[in-house]
C-alpha cells in the first residue's frame, strides 16, 4: 500500500512540475506578445503624430514615416492570445478573485467542500469553453473569414485559445485532484519548481 501512496506521490509532483513549467512559459509567450503590441502601438502613435505636422508631411524623403497599418486588429488579436495564454498561470497560481467572505468563517470541512466544488464547476466551464473555441474555429476556418485591413485568418487566434484552454482544463483537473487529496491550498503548489 506505501508503494502505492509514493508512486501516486510521484506522479502528482511530475505532473505539478510539468504543469508549472508549461504554464510559466505560455505566460512568457502571453508578455511578449503583450510587450511587442505596446511596441507597435507607440510605434504607430508616433508615426501618426509626425505624418500630421504640417512641415513633415510635405518632405518626400520621410513619405514612409505613418501608422501602422492594422494595429487596431494586432492589438485585439494579439491580446486576446495574450489572455488565454495568461489563464493558466493564474489558476495555477490561485490567483484569481474569489469572494469567501462567508465561507472563510466556515468549518474547514465545509471550505474544503467548496473549494472542490469551484474547481470542478471551473474545470467544467473551461472545458466547455474549449469544445466551443473548437467549433468557432471550424467555422472560422470553413468561411475562411479574415480581419478587413492586413486580412489576418481569423482562426489563428482560435488555435490560441484552445490551446489556453486545454491547458486551463488541465491546470483545472489537477487542483480538483489535489483538493480531493487534502491540500489546503493547492494554489501553493503552483510556486513549488
Amino acid at each position: 500500500m506505501s508503494s502505492l501512496a509514493t508512486t501516486s506521490s510521484a506522479s502528482i509532483t511530475c505532473l505539478r512540475r510539468g504543469l508549472v513549467t508549461t504554464c510559466r512559459l505560455a505566460a512568457i509567450i502571453g508578455g511578449l506578445i503583450i510587450a511587442a503590441l505596446s511596441l507597435m502601438t507607440v510605434a504607430s502613435i508616433l508615426g501618426r503624430w509626425i505624418s500630421s505636422l504640417p512641415l513633415v508631411s510635405d518632405i518626400a524623403a520621410l513619405s514612409w514615416i505613418r501608422p501602422v497599418t492594422g494595429d487596431y486588429e494586432m492589438v485585439e488579436m494579439g491580446t486576446a492570445i495574450a489572455v488565454f495564454l495568461f489563464l493558466p498561470y493564474c489558476h495555477l497560481r490561485g490567483g484569481h478573485v474569489t469572494v469567501d467572505l462567508l465561507a472563510m468563517r466556515a468549518p474547514l470541512g465545509v471550505q474544503r467542500f467548496l473549494a472542490v466544488l469551484a474547481e470542478a464547476l471551473f474545470l467544467v466551464v473551461s472545458c466547455l469553453m474549449t469544445w466551443r473555441l473548437y467549433h468557432g474555429l471550424l467555422d472560422k476556418h470553413r468561411y475562411m473569414e479574415t480581419s478587413m485591413l492586413l486580412g489576418i485568418p481569423l482562426w489563428w487566434g482560435y488555435v490560441a485559445g484552445i490551446i489556453g484552454f486545454t491547458l486551463l482544463s488541465l491546470v483545472c483537473l489537477y487542483r480538483l485532484l489535489s483538493s480531493f487529496s487534502g491540500d489546503t491550498d493547492p494554489s501553493a503548489q503552483g510556486d513549488a519548481s
